[in-house]
């Protein structure tokens, strides 16, 4: 893992007012409020978040307005929706794991796993649960039963699941803070980041990971590679909102993106708030002062992507540097940045919402410095 440079709060300042940092944090629902844990996104566009010091689960909208969903659960934890339109809750303390339907009904699907603690459904529709005591990640068939499918290889206290747009399993330990990515057809475990502290739950945007700092107040950005940065919170322990390093956070816990995918949903666990971090994907972010020895253009990731990818570049010394979109004809079809930099690595994203299906070539211009390549965008 590779933790990256602090930033002084007036350095924030005048890069958020040069547009180079674009995320803001706010609050959509003040605590005290009936949730403090996991979020997840709806097929209905709702929120719905667990209570885990408790018994319910909570919808919200999109506006903000909250109402009770479903209860009768036991530390209710991180939840995930099957493809039969049901929400999955593992009870934490109740050892059980039922399913909710669109309409509230409660019914119970596995009687007895210990420590389940978050629910991620494969490819194949088959449930894994990510249990915290004893560790293990468990799969579960379509008649409730289940068995070890990860067992040992670093986990403690597992509560992140995700997959990547290739199909490799992301998990993160509450316990440790460490994150590993699964090659599914092997079962290998790579480490690809250690966090300070515990891991709320994560979430992944593009094939990067966005992640809780339960004990930091801090919220984590790591690409696959293990480059890792902070995107929000100062460290300290309050809900201050506007640029995202000058907000702090009270315990972040659970972390679920938004349908556009710009957009960070966060609960508090200490203030039972919902904040809203946003922009996560808009503007051209510094991930390493160090000086590179050369000029770089790294391959765009995802590749194939719809609609947005992330580029990374790096630059040895502080250049007027130009990055340009192309379409097959050669014709320029979006400029991302064309400004003064200083050297270092830099990470920028292309939302080609607006672009139809096909071949596309990104161009860096750096002091003399030139390179193209050719990135694919299928919709």
């Amino acid at each position: 893992m590779k933790l990256k440079f602090l930033l002084s709060p007036l350095f924030v300042l005048m890069l958020s007012a040069a547009g180079i940092f674009s995320q803001t944090v706010s609050t959509l629902i003040q605590g005290p409020s009936t949730f403090d844990d996991c979020l997840t996104l709806g097929p209905d566009g709702n929120i719905y978040a667990s209570r885990y010091s408790g018994s319910v689960i909570t919808k919200i909208t999109p506006q903000g307005t909250s109402s009770i969903f479903a209860s009768g659960f036991n530390s209710p934890n991180g939840t995930a929706f099957g493809p039969d339109g049901y929400l999955y809750v593992p009870s934490a303390v109740g050892n059980r794991i039922d399913k909710v339907s669109p309409a509230g009904t409660v019914t119970n699907v596995v009687p007895y796993m210990p420590g389940a603690s978050a629910i991620l459904f494969r490819p194949d529709g088959k449930m894994i649960v990510a249990c915290y005591t004893p560790t293990a990640i468990n799969l579960v068939e379509l008649n409730g039963s289940y068995a070890p499918l990860y067992t040992g290889n670093g986990l403690n206290g597992p509560i992140g699941l995700r997959y990547t747009s290739t199909g490799k399993l992301i998990i993160g330990n509450f316990n440790d803070g460490k994150i590993f990515s699964v090659d599914t057809a092997t079962g290998v475990f790579t480490q690809i980041a250690d966090l300070p502290g515990s891991l709320g739950f994560l979430e992944i945007v593009n094939d990067v990971i966005y992640s809780t700092g339960f004990d930091v107040n801090k919220i984590f950005r790591t690409t696959l590679t293990g480059d890792t940065m902070t995107v929000a919170g100062t460290g300290a322990s309050g809900q201050l909102n506007g640029p995202a390093l000058l907000s702090t956070f009270s315990r972040p816990n659970g972390i679920v993106k938004s349908i556009t995918g710009d957009t960070l949903f966060i609960s508090d666990y200490q203030t039972r708030s919902l904040r809203v971090l946003s922009g996560i994907t808009l503007g051209l972010i510094n991930i390493n002062t160090v000086a590179p020895e050369r000029y770089a253009l790294g391959q765009n990731y995802p590749n194939p992507f719809n609609p947005v990818t992330n580029i990374e570049f790096s630059i040895p010394n502080t250049s007027k540097v130009k990055l340009v979109i192309y379409d097959v004809q050669g014709r320029l079809v979006e400029t991302l940045v064309d400004y003064d930099l200083k050297a270092g690595s830099y990470i920028t994203d292309w939302n080609a919402s607006a672009f139809s299906s096909g071949v596309y070539f990104y161009k860096l211009e750096a002091d003399g410095f030139a390179e193209t390549k050719k990135m694919i965008l299928t919709k």
